[in-house]
């Protein structure tokens, strides 16, 4: 799969036998997604525990299978489309390197009755209590390492982040709900519109909604708060204390919505430095989106033909895998960070490739580049495969995005099995 990542299953496969084998591995009911990503979440861990702070980014999105003759679907989007939920926590560095999955959860949407009450409704599975079970499947990391969760809007709810502090891990949730503060004397956003400005901060926003990306100039209030629980619910007692960075965009672009981003953190923000570094930190949240795309349209899961709902769900388990590989083989190749030693980028290392890449992809890839395979860098290595998939590499294109890489990688990689074919009887190839 993660050598012909968009392709069908019929020609990742080498020969019918071995399809056959992906078939019934895929419909046995005794395997199951985490089952499936065990060896993967404990080596994610593992790089975790080589960091001081590492932020588990949460999001939910749709599989959309509509018109797809398959048991057990559930209602997507406005409740017209069929598919299933997977929600997914991501370990991402505070510097953007993603490390890999922490945990996934694939959940039917179930609509809430006519005239549900509030005791109907707790009883009833939510998608908002995604958030708060991924953080208790997820737990801690480790004494040397504080998890902070990062969830857009979808995951501010009260059982969150009361479910963070018995995890002993932190939170950077963007609002939702307007919620009554210090002792029910005023509403989130009204105090702290009355914060002063801290700064300003300018930040790259991607392109979205048919807007292209840009640079949004911030203004930025923080301050301590209190929020109160929720009236009228009595499974809490006990206001939650924590730190408020407000980001607001003053003067957007015509015809573009406005940043206004209510971020709520367990994290101290005790001065200007500390409320950019929030920021920051919720803007590593966009890898998320980007791991989407790699899983739906590149790895093409949508696409799949599988007829049954729990073999679709074991079959993602596996694509999330192979696009976190592809997200970090590019950002590999973009990757800026510098050796203390040599103030080299580790781009432009060539034993940092060495470490990754197997042997024959080196000479193959090499011959491309028309260099030795002990001469080749990662940033060399990933700009030949993206060239190989259309990329033109003029000084106006910016580094190439994983789709390029994709196309490129799949061509190389029938090179590379070429190769496999030969080269123990032909030797190593000269690359003069």
């Amino acid at each position: 799969m993660a050598a012909a990542p968009n392709q069908s299953l019929p020609k990742q496969m080498d020969d019918w036998a071995d399809l056959k084998a992906a078939y019934r591995f895929l419909n046995h009911a005794e395997v199951t997604p985490d089952g499936i990503q065990t060896a993967h979440r404990a080596r994610t861990r593992a790089a975790c525990q080589k960091h001081g702070v590492i932020l588990a980014v949460q999001d939910t999105t749709e599989l959309d299978f509509t018109g797809r003759a398959m048991e057990g679907l559930g209602p997507i989007g406005d409740g017209r489309g069929q598919g299933i939920l997977q929600h997914s926590t991501l370990a991402v560095t505070p510097q953007g390197e993603m490390l890999g999955a922490l945990h996934q959860i694939f959940r039917n949407r179930v609509p809430a009755p006519e005239g549900e009450t509030r005791r109907e409704r707790r009883a009833r599975p939510k998608e908002s209590d995604l958030w708060h079970e991924s953080v208790e499947a997820v737990g801690a990391i480790g004494p040397a390492t504080r998890l902070v969760h990062v969830t857009d809007r979808g995951g501010d709810d009260f059982t969150m982040l009361v479910s963070c502090g018995h995890q002993s891990v932190g939170f950077l949730i963007r609002a939702q709900h307007d919620r009554w503060v210090n002792g029910n004397t005023d509403k989130l956003w009204s105090f702290m519109e009355h914060r002063p400005v801290a700064g300003h901060r300018d930040i790259p926003v991607p392109a979205r909604g048919g807007h292209p990306k840009r640079v949004a100039r911030l203004s930025i209030r923080f301050g301590p708060v209190q929020l109160d629980p929720p009236k009228g619910d009595t499974r809490f007692k006990e206001p939650v204390r924590l730190w408020v960075v407000y980001v607001a965009e003053p003067n957007p672009p015509s015809q573009v919505d406005p940043i206004d981003w209510m971020l709520l953190t367990s994290e101290p923000v005790h001065d200007f430095d500390q409320a950019t570094e929030r920021v920051d930190w919720y803007t590593r949240r966009w890898v998320i989106e980007e791991w989407h795309k790699a899983e739906k349209t590149g790895c093409r899961l949508e696409a799949s033909q599988l007829k049954d709902v729990e073999a679709i769900r074991r079959l993602a388990s596996f694509l999330s895998v192979v696009a976190a590989r592809m997200i970090q083989l590019r950002d590999l190749a973009q990757t800026s960070t510098t050796d203390s030693a040599d103030k080299k980028p580790e781009a432009d290392r060539p034993e940092t490739l060495q470490a990754l890449v197997p042997r024959v992809w080196l000479r193959v890839v090499a011959r491309l580049a028309k260099c030795r395979p002990e001469a080749l860098t990662s940033r060399q290595f990933w700009l030949t495969i993206a060239k190989r998939g259309g990329f033109i590499g003029r000084k106006s294109d910016g580094l190439p995005g994983w789709q390029v890489i994709w196309r490129g990688w799949y061509d190389v990689m029938m090179m590379v099995q070429g190769a496999e074919a030969v080269l123990p009887s032909t030797g190593e190839p000269s690359y003069g």
